[in-house]
């Protein structure tokens, strides 16, 4: 089961596909979200995230501060910055 996941910056939208699972910095740790999460709402401070793909790929990107939302099964990490994560 899969979900919609946006990654957006002030400079435009970073990411948009489908995702199964992601591990998103949050105040208190890391959050996982898979599909039908809850409703969540945090503030992150930014760092590492990891996204698992339906196509089984992972994909990382080293993000700055901001929010991140869950609602009806779409995802959205509004942060000031996100950049690939070769590491």
């Amino acid at each position: 089961m899969t979900y919609q996941l946006e990654i957006l910056t002030p400079r435009g939208r970073v990411f948009s596909e489908s995702v199964v699972h992601a591990l998103i910095p949050a105040e208190d740790g890391f959050v996982g979200v898979l599909a039908h999460h809850t409703d969540y709402v945090t503030s992150s401070p930014g760092g590492h995230l990891a996204l698992r793909l339906a196509s089984g790929e992972t994909r990382k990107f080293r993000t700055g501060p901001g929010f991140f939302q869950v609602r009806k099964n779409e995802a959205f990490l509004l942060t000031q910055s996100a950049e690939t994560d070769l590491l």
